[in-house]
């Protein structure tokens, strides 16, 4: 084994358009809502509506398992689960 691969071995590299299948269950944080059951979460540049998170959710870290997802426009919809977790940002 070269230095080079012993030093970069195990080394992977993240995609800003992360692309999930139906049936994935993830969790995010919902960065806005449309104001009644829905919100919008970003996965780096990918985009999750997410039917069912209210105005209750925005900022918060959530349970989505996601129903469809377009990997070309790196869109696509999941359903609220559960609240799993707060942002370390809010008061």
């Amino acid at each position: 084994m070269s230095f080079f691969q012993k030093y970069f071995g195990g080394w992977t590299f993240r995609s800003t358009r992360p692309s999930f299948e139906p049936g994935d269950e993830i969790d995010v944080f919902v960065a806005e809502t449309n104001g009644t059951d829905a919100g919008l979460a970003y996965v780096g540049d990918t985009k999750l509506r997410v039917e069912g998170a209210g105005p209750e959710t925005v900022e918060k870290r959530v349970r989505v398992r996601v129903t469809e997802f377009d990997e070309t426009d790196a869109t696509g919809n999941g359903e609220f689960l559960e609240i799993v977790g707060e942002s370390s940002y809010t008061s």
